[in-house]
């Protein structure tokens, strides 16, 4: 008996052996279904990891919120109370001040602003809803960032119909108040002269030439994407399918810092086209805009350290180097 139970045992064991032979269909099946898993363990880690770090941001920023609003109210209690309405009336005419002139600067760009930027927003069918809120929440911080800076740039959006699908997104950002040229035509349809002759730019990461540098009279055009597995060559593809002239990638390999991305979020394209045209100068305007994360292998400077260094380097341009002379 117990010679024919390790038989049968031992049958059985050959036959679930045989079930799933290499090579199989169900073998190739298990791997996908393994392989699948791990990327999914490895997308929840990289969401955790991202919501771990924008919590880690939000502490940081509320904490130095929260000690301005301290040393305020210390320097208000130290004051008398006729200083105290002085210094208060300052800041309200401040204030006052400053939103007119955001207001003046902005009809300005709106109505004769140049150069003009687009954002193209025809690529909502390849994004997920996440994607096309971050989208969304990346052309507004371009507005706000336009704005604040007083640039002179005219901001237009194109392919913003009702069945986009970014359109809720953009509505829930305010899209509607904002003084930006908002079309529903394609970029094709509503800058077709332009492109014929040549004006039209697109910037792509994976265009072969360098952008040397920012025309009053050409037109920017900036793909709507976000793509977190970053699929090339979207914004490029459909350029060369509507025959556009100009192809342009930012600098980024010459004037950038070693190890940079290529790409980059689009309201840092717009600062950069912004800044460009304040400083003139690529490797200063990447210093500013580029995110610490964009920065390759060079330690990441705040924005006061980074003034600091650039101010340093201005006065030892003004009088040598300390060694200079010296032998």
């Amino acid at each position: 008996k117990n010679h024919a139970a390790e038989a049968l045992i031992c049958c059985s064991a050959m036959g679930d052996e045989t079930d799933v032979l290499p090579g199989s269909e169900e073998e190739e099946e298990a791997e996908d279904d393994r392989k699948e898993a791990e990327r999914l363990r490895k997308s929840e880690r990289k969401e955790q990891k991202r919501l771990f770090a924008k919590e880690q941001r939000q502490q940081r920023n509320k904490a130095q919120k929260q000690r301005k609003q301290e040393l305020r109210k210390e320097k208000l209690e130290s004051m008398s109370a006729e200083e105290r309405a002085e210094f208060l009336e300052k800041e309200r005419q401040a204030g006052r001040d400053r939103k007119a002139f955001l207001e003046t600067s902005l009809t300005e760009a709106f109505e004769r602003g140049r150069p003009r930027v687009v954002v193209n927003c025809s690529f909502d069918q390849s994004m997920d809803v996440k994607e096309l809120t971050s989208l969304a929440k990346q052309i507004q911080l371009a507005y706000t960032q336009a704005r604040n800076m007083g640039s002179k740039v005219q901001l237009h959006l194109t392919s913003v119909c009702p069945e986009n699908r970014a359109m809720r997104a953009l509505e829930a950002q305010g899209v509607k108040s904002w003084k930006m040229h908002v079309h529903e035509k394609s970029v094709w349809e509503v800058f077709r002269d332009e492109a014929r002759s040549g004006q039209l730019v697109i910037l792509s990461p994976d265009a072969e030439e360098e952008l040397t540098e920012v025309l009053e009279d050409e037109i920017y055009v900036i793909g709507g994407i976000v793509d977190r597995s970053v699929k090339k060559m979207q914004s490029l593809t459909q350029a060369q399918e509507f025959g556009a002239k100009k192809l342009r990638r930012l600098p980024l390999k010459t004037f950038g810092p070693k190890g940079c991305c290529p790409v980059l979020n689009v309201d840092c394209v717009v600062r950069i086209l912004c800044e460009w045209l304040r400083a003139r100068d690529w490797k200063e305007v990447f210093d500013e805009c580029l995110p610490g994360r964009r920065l390759g292998d060079r330690p990441v400077m705040s924005k006061r350290q980074r003034r600091t260094q650039r101010a340093l380097e201005r006065s030892q341009g003004e009088t040598g180097s300390p060694d200079a002379g010296c032998s």
